[in-house]
């Protein structure tokens, strides 16, 4: 086992961690009577059955084959999301460094706004933009 935290922790062949599973199984792309997102992906992690819908099947196909390719480096996958390691831990990781990252002022956020769409507004929305700024500053004081 590695003591480093960054380096991956190797286990050995056919073993995954608590609530996790190297037992997956993934059905082909199928579509379903709907109207929204009509084409739907079904695999089974540790004999729980989960699934995503895609509007196209080309959406579809490519989630197929990362998760193909995921069970191919020998990634467990979470038994509870259905998802594999990796995205869990990218999920997490995105999740502490949002909520890590101070949060923006109403000044600041409102500068950011302005000077988003400022360049490509006409006059009129310019002036109307600043003044709903201002009396929503002015209701925020």
């Amino acid at each position: 086992m590695s003591t480093d935290d960054n380096a991956p922790v190797l286990r050995p062949h056919g073993e995954a961690r608590p609530g996790y599973s190297l037992d997956i199984r993934l059905w082909k792309v199928t579509k379903v009577n709907r109207k929204a997102r009509p084409y739907q992906l079904r695999w089974v992690v540790g004999g729980k059955v989960s699934s995503a819908t895609f509007a196209t099947s080309a959406l579809a196909e490519n989630r197929s084959s990362e998760l193909r390719q995921a069970m191919r480096r020998g990634e467990a996958f979470e038994i509870a999301s259905g998802q594999p390691e990796s995205e869990v831990r990218a999920a997490a990781k995105a999740a502490k460094a949002s909520e890590e990252e101070p949060p923006l002022r109403w000044f600041e956020l409102c500068r950011k706004y302005v000077a988003g769409r400022w360049r490509t507004s006409a006059a009129k929305t310019r002036e109307g933009m600043a003044d709903g700024l201002a009396a929503v500053t002015l209701a925020m004081v």
